[in-house]
């Protein structure tokens, strides 16, 4: 055999040789990579607690955020009845379990109110924020908590209903010229009031007396109950009852040592001028403003520091201004200059969208009553991926989860 041939050959033996022998080398080492679970990150474990056992919103603190608890039956069907949002209240009904989850402004806003001092004007509280962020579960929160303790409830659970022209009675105010009356929604109202506030309204009394007609009037220390059924069995005059509550509340909250909690969803809507389409109109087509609306203006005195032993608490909704008029979430863009001056001042909370442990505990809290079905749905990559696709916005979250 050639000489040249030969040491081609020794050299392809020797190369391959060396190849072989780092190959395994490098084999042995990926092999103790993977043995070991201290030389490789582990996935990481997503919190699967979601619930906590702690049922009283007076004892919710900072370590219950992000956390789902229980509320009786008693409740969702009193204090917090007409205002839990309907999408929400369909999702409680098909997990057969009234379960609302602790946040972080709920927790702010009820130690600021807890604190403050009722010997004042009323303070303001504003809450905001993108659609969807969870303003209204905060107001259920804090109505649940005061109602507790003993406080009066003056709620309005969407105030955009009062302004919207769709098919709605209206009718010239029978106390006040160039003023209109809902009589409907007036007495809607009245019933929501003694729902809410069922066993406290025994002691209330009129100071005042109160003409309907010429033959029918309310005397001095009439029971506020008797103002409540006068003015829903004769609707004509329920918007005028519910001034003379509003009016006895405001007179009376320091006297009696009442504590009065003002709860108004989507506050904007009183300040709104709505557009043709929209606006609420008398029987002659004209349009109306919203302080034009007995019911929105008895409520603006509710909101006014004019009086103490209460506080007052606000949404400001989006979806209660013009289309045009949506391109932001803040308090000064929604309520335009004359409802922000009229608030003013008051105390901005932010709602924001869902930290990563809220959406977590949410996603869990679904999965706990088999309300996601897809099995990758139940991984941590595919909560990751809920996550990802609703932005953390609780409403899209629930309607993400709603396919799967």
């Amino acid at each position: 055999m050639e000489p040249v041939v030969l040491r081609n050959i020794v050299s392809r033996t020797l190369l391959s040789f060396k190849f072989k022998k780092s190959l395994l080398q490098g084999f042995s080492k990926c092999k103790a990579r993977c043995l070991s679970t201290a030389s490789q990150p582990q996935p990481e474990k997503i919190n699967n607690v979601c619930r906590t056992h702690e049922n009283d919103p007076r004892n919710h603190t900072l370590d219950h955020v992000g956390l789902y608890y229980t509320i009786p039956v008693e409740e969702i069907n009193g204090v917090l009845k007409n205002c839990v949002h309907p999408w929400h209240l369909r999702l409680m009904n098909t997990f057969n379990e009234y379960g609302m989850m602790v946040r972080k402004p709920a927790i702010e806003l009820n130690g600021y109110i807890q604190n403050v001092n009722l010997n004042h004007p009323i303070p303001r509280f504003v809450l905001y924020g993108r659609t969807g962020s969870g303003k209204a579960s905060i107001l259920l929160h804090t109505m649940q908590r005061f109602h507790r303790d003993g406080w009066l409830i003056l709620s309005v659970p969407w105030a955009g209903c009062w302004v919207r022209g769709w098919y709605k009675e209206v009718s010239e105010s029978t106390y006040k010229a160039g003023r209109y009356d809902l009589p409907t929604d007036g007495a809607e109202w009245l019933a929501h009031f003694k729902h809410q506030n069922e066993g406290k309204l025994a002691n209330l009394k009129t100071t005042s007396k109160y003409i309907w007609t010429k033959r029918e009037n309310a005397a001095v220390g009439t029971p506020i109950e008797e103002i409540i059924n006068f003015g829903q069995t004769r609707i004509k005059f329920s918007s005028d009852c519910v001034g003379v509550i509003l009016k006895e509340i405001r007179n009376q909250a320091q006297t009696l040592g009442l504590k009065v909690l003002v709860v108004v969803n989507a506050v904007n809507a009183f300040y709104t001028h709505w557009n043709q389409l929209n606006a609420l109109k008398n029987s002659g087509k004209k349009k109306l403003h919203p302080s034009e609306i007995s019911l929105i203006h008895n409520f603006k005195k509710m909101l006014t520091p004019t009086w103490t032993n209460g506080v007052a608490v606000c949404t400001v909704e989006e979806a209660c201004n013009n289309l045009n008029e949506r391109e932001n979430y803040t308090p000064l863009y929604l309520l335009k200059q004359e409802g922000f001056e009229a608030l003013d001042p008051f105390v901005p909370i932010l709602v924001p969208e869902y930290t990563e442990k809220e959406a977590l505990s949410t996603i869990n809290y679904y999965i706990e009553h088999n309300w996601i079905q897809n099995a990758h749905g139940r991984t941590e990559e595919g909560k990751k991926e809920i996550i990802f696709v609703s932005n953390n916005n609780p409403f899209k979250l629930y309607q993400v989860c709603t396919s799967l």
